[in-house]
């Protein structure tokens, strides 16, 4: 029996409902199993960082740190290692003293975030800065940290000359090894607009002269927004 056009249209719409029905189906199954998934690629070191969603990351923290030392190290270089040095420039001290010793151990998180293992990288990033400094010398971190756990004592027990002494002679050393203790702490700021937020991230050095007791500081801090609503989504898009 011939079918009617009536028919035919029917089955077409069938075939085509039944086609894009399979469509559908392999999509899902498709994008479920990549979602399920997790696929690496490499990429050059160039390549910007990727954006956190939920907390902070090397996109903050990396550019933080490169003008947080820069600046810190160009003041101290400007400032003399002890009172009769006034007057001598860098040249000058570096003939007479060397390389300025810098005892720096690792970064306080004094935000409301965990860093992870972000918080390591900073402090290796810190590290390397001041190892490329010429006018700098970074006293070895696992010297140190030997040094403080032989001794019983944190990193800023070393401001008091007493228990400095102490820190010295686990160094196997009566005199100074160093002219500069190093303190380096995060903080954050937060901001809450409904469901929406602001972070601000400081980053803070603070560097102490043993011989004098003066200390010079240097913060940086950038601005992180967290969006969960539509509107602050599209916002952001411009």
């Amino acid at each position: 029996m011939p079918a009617t056009p009536v028919r035919s249209q029917c089955i077409a719409l069938h075939r085509l409902y039944s086609s894009c029905y399979l469509t559908l189906c392999l999509a899902a199954v498709l994008l479920s199993s990549g979602c399920a998934s997790q696929r690496g690629k490499l990429v050059d070191t160039d390549t910007p960082d990727r954006v956190g969603s939920h907390r902070a990351g090397s996109e903050v923290y990396d550019p933080a740190a490169e003008v947080a030392v820069a600046e810190l190290l160009d003041q101290v270089s400007r400032t003399p290692i002890m009172p009769e040095d006034t007057g001598s420039t860098v040249a000058q001290i570096m003939a007479d003293r060397g390389a300025r010793r810098v005892c720096f151990m690792n970064v306080e998180n004094a935000g409301g975030e965990e860093m992870g293992d972000i918080r390591e990288d900073l402090a290796e990033t810190i590290r390397t800065k001041l190892a490329q400094s010429a006018e700098f010398d970074l006293v070895d971190q696992r010297l140190v940290t030997a040094a403080l756990r032989d001794s019983g004592l944190r990193l800023d027990d070393l401001l008091l000359p007493e228990k400095r002494a102490r820190f010295l002679s686990s160094l196997g050393s009566d005199e100074s090894p160093f002219d500069y203790i190093l303190f380096a702490k995060v903080t954050t700021a937060t901001t809450q607009d409904n469901a929406d937020s602001q972070v601000k991230y400081s980053l803070t050095l603070d560097i102490v002269n043993i011989h004098t007791g003066s200390s010079i500081r240097q913060t940086v801090g950038l601005k992180k927004h967290y969006n969960k609503s539509l509107k602050a989504k599209v916002k952001g898009l411009f």
